[in-house]
């Protein structure tokens, strides 16, 4: 079986999205997948295995999106500065 979650991407993800990240796992929601390259090159990508349990304060250079698309994801927050998503499903 691959190893899905790759401690080096949480390791080097976005300090500002590493917060909500942590937040999230500290309210019971966990990673369900990390990557790197995707959505853009030398960004990193983490997956949560639910929705996100509460919205956040927004720091400058991170947007918040509702995609609400079943190809893809619920929603997400993006680091602009580092190309780094932290994304939910529905």
């Amino acid at each position: 079986m691959l190893d899905r979650i790759h401690q080096e991407h949480i390791d080097n993800f976005s300090e500002r999205l590493k917060s909500i990240l942590n937040t999230e796992i500290g309210l019971g929601n966990e990673i369900n997948e990390t990557g790197d390259g995707w959505p853009c090159k030398g960004g990193i990508s983490i997956f949560m295995k639910r929705p996100f349990i509460q919205r956040y304060h927004l720091f400058p250079g991170i947007e918040y999106r509702e995609l609400n698309d079943p190809h893809y994801w619920k929603a997400e927050y993006f680091d602009k500065s580092a190309n780094h998503l932290l994304a939910c499903p529905f």
